[in-house]
C-alpha cells in the first residue's frame, strides 16, 4: 500500500524521495532507510534509518523479510535541515472535507499539536491558523530550525486535497511532510479508499 501511495503522490506532484520495493538496489546514494509497509512503524521496529552502506543494507533487509510479511521498501534519506509536518484529509459530516495539519514525525500522537481546517480554504488562513499550534516557533526558526515555506506547505495540502477528491479516498494521510523553505519530501502515507 506504501508504494501505491507513493505513485498516488507523484502523480500529483508531491515530492518523494527515491525508494525500491521488494529489492536491494545496486546503484543509489547513501544513507538509506529501510522500513516495512505496515503502520506505526517505529512503534513494531519497522523502520531503520541512517544505513551507510550495502553490508548494512544487506542485514536489515533480510532482517525484515524474515520478521515482517509485508513490502519491504528503501528510500533514500531525506538530507538537511528540516521540520516534520503531519497532513491529513478526510471527510466529516458536519463539516464536509477537513484537513489535519500539525507537527509530524514520531512525536505527532504525544505532542497533539495541530489543527483543523475545512476544505478547500487559502493561504491566508492557513497562514492565521498555524500560529495557533503551540509549537508554531519551531515551523518559524526558532532556535535557528529552518523555516517552513507557506506557500510550499500550501501548494502540498491543495495537491493532496486533488489526489483526495479524484481517487475517490475515504482518507488520506502524509506524516511526515519534510519541509524547509526551499523544498518538501513526503515520506510516509497512508490512505484508505471509499
Amino acid at each position: 500500500m506504501l508504494s501505491e501511495g507513493f505513485e498516488l503522490l507523484m502523480k500529483y506532484g508531491i515530492k518523494i524521495p527515491k525508494y525500491w520495493v521488494n529489492e536491494i538496489p545496486l546503484h543509489s546514494n547513501f544513507p538509506l532507510v529501510i522500513k516495512a509497509d505496515l503502520n506505526h512503524k517505529t512503534d513494531l521496529g519497522a523502520v531503520k534509518l541512517n544505513i551507510q552502506n550495502y553490508s548494512e543494507l544487506k542485514k536489515y533487509y533480510e532482517e525484515f523479510r524474515k520478521k515482517f510479511n509485508t513490502n519491504i521498501i528503501i528510500q533514500e534519506q531525506v538530507i538537511g535541515e528540516f521540520n516534520e509536518v503531519i497532513i491529513g484529509i478526510k471527510y466529516d459530516r458536519i463539516f464536509g472535507d477537513i484537513c489535519l495539519i500539525g507537527i509530524g514525525g514520531i512525536y505527532t500522537e504525544l505532542l497533539k499539536d495541530f489543527i483543523i481546517l475545512s476544505l478547500p480554504f487559502d493561504i491566508d488562513i492557513l497562514e492565521r491558523r498555524l500560529r495557533d499550534l503551540k509549537l508554531y516557533p519551531m515551523l518559524n526558526g526558532f532556535r535557528n530550525r529552518p523555516k517552513i515555506n507557506i506557500n510550499l506547505l500550501y501548494e502540498n495540502i491543495m495537491k493532496l486535497y486533488e489526489l483526495y477528491k479524484k481517487e475517490r479516498l475515504l482518507e488520506i494521510e502524509v506524516n511526515p511532510l519534510l519541509i524547509n523553505e526551499r523544498e518538501s519530501y513526503a515520506v510516509d502515507i497512508r490512505f484508505a479508499k471509499l
